[in-house]
Parts: C-alpha cells; structure tokens; sequence
C-alpha cells in the first residue's frame, strides 16, 4: 500500500468518525422542533402554503431532496438556530438553517441544487398546525 492510499484511507477514517459524532449528538433545535402537520409560508410570496407532517425534524432540513439518503455536516449548532449543509450523491445537495422561535414557530432558510439540477433559495416561515391528517401517518 502507497503512502498516498495510507494517507487517503486515514482521513476517510477520520472523515466518517467525525460524520459519526455529529449525527449522534443531534442538533439542539431539531431536537426541539415539535413533530406534526406543518404549514410553511414562503416569506414575501402570496403561494399557497406547503403542507407537511413532520415525523422525523431532518425532513424540514432536506426540503427538496425529501426521501433522498444524503450525508449531513452541521456547520453551527446553537440553542436557537443550526445550519446543516448536506450532500445527496448524483442528485443535488443544500444548506439549510432554522431558527427556532419556540417549538411550534420557525424560520427557514434553504438554498441549494435540487435532484433535477435547478438551483432552489427559499427563506419559509414554518407553524406547527397540529397533529398529523390520519392518511398522513405513517
């Protein structure tokens, strides 16, 4: 084995360690955010809101890439905010932040490359609305 490859393989070890710790720990906010139905107003657009039941809080992280397996790096992790960049192999990656104002209430701030390869940059005020629709829980 070359130096190289030894050298390689190291900071591949290192890399997956590191990816290890922080998705165990889990960023505060997520941990915080309130699971259910959530309604998200994109800030300064009259659309209709989107709708989403939240069972796991990644979901409000990978917006456009929902159901797309993608390695996660969180870049700050405070009590009131994280922002997670994320890459989703072959189809797009994103940086998105949250800040919490309380468990039901969030701002949302995500910009990116979708599965399609169009350039997305969205900043969505998000509510909790309540439980979960019957036909939406999983």
């Amino acid at each position: 084995m070359g130096k190289g490859t030894i050298i390689l393989a190291a900071f591949a070890a290192l890399a997956g360690l590191g990816a290890g710790v922080a998705v165990a720990a889990g960023p505060i906010v997520l941990d915080r955010l309130a699971l259910g139905q959530w309604q998200l107003h994109e800030i300064g657009r009259a659309d209709t809101p989107r709708l989403m039941c939240v069972h796991n809080p990644l979901q409000m992280v990978q917006l456009f890439h929902p159901a797309v397996q993608c390695t996660r790096f969180t870049i700050d992790d405070a009590p009131d905010h994280v922002t997670i960049h994320y890459t989703c192999q072959g189809r797009g990656y994103g940086r998105t932040t949250i800040t919490l104002e309380n468990p039901s209430l969030i701002r949302l701030d995500t910009q990116g490359i979708d599965p399609a390869g169009q350039p997305f940059d969205m900043v969505y005020e998000g509510r909790r609305t309540g439980a979960c629709a019957p036909s939406a829980v999983r």
